[in-house]
This record gives C-alpha cells, sequence and structure tokens, in this order.
C-alpha cells in the first residue's frame, strides 16, 4: 500500500496537468467538430433541431477526446513523478475490489 502522502501528491499532480490537457482536449474536439460539420457541436442533444447522427456523432467525438485526454493526464503524471521521486506512481485503485466484484 502506497503512503497516503504519495496518494495525495500524485493526485494534486494529475490535477495539474490534466486541467490544460482537458482545455486543449476540448478545444480539439470542437476543431474536429467543426472540420467535420459547419454547424456548431450540438450540446442539447434533445433538443428538436439535433439529428440522431449529430448527437451519436459529437458522443462519440466527445469520448474518444475524454478517453484520450485521461491517458495523457495519466501517462504525462506518472512521467513527471519519476523524474521528481525516482520511483513508480501509487497504483490505481482496483474498481473491481473496491465494488466486491470477483476476480
Amino acid at each position: 500500500m502506497a503512503n497516503p502522502v504519495g496518494k495525495l501528491g500524485f493526485k494534486l499532480l494529475r490535477i495539474a496537468i490534466g486541467l490544460p490537457v482537458g482545455i486543449a482536449t476540448r478545444k480539439l474536439i470542437e476543431r474536429i467538430w467543426r472540420a467535420a460539420r459547419p454547424a456548431d457541436p450540438p450540446r442539447a442533444p434533445a433538443r428538436g433541431d439535433v439529428t440522431w447522427g449529430d448527437a451519436l456523432g459529437w458522443a462519440a467525438v466527445s469520448a474518444a477526446g475524454v478517453a484520450a485526454a485521461q491517458l495523457a493526464t495519466y501517462k504525462g503524471a506518472a512521467t513527471v513523478w519519476r523524474g521528481l521521486t525516482g520511483s513508480n506512481p501509487p497504483p490505481p485503485k482496483d474498481k473491481e475490489k473496491e465494488k466486491g466484484l470477483p476476480s
């Protein structure tokens, strides 16, 4: 088990890296959408003027962007952590064990 100070430090490092990565990802997703479709992204898909295709396309592009941003944030924070401390970052929580699911 990693020490609590190390876990908190790594979490703060992930937040510090995640904020600019998130902003850049949001801008990139919107730029990709506008390159493919000249209209604004459908932020409220329940509106009557949004087609199913636009709503599903926006969901897919957004999901891919979020997944890439999470990966970049974690890998970037782990690299910085190793550079600062010389050791591996604390391991992530095992979600299955937390929920009580069988292995």
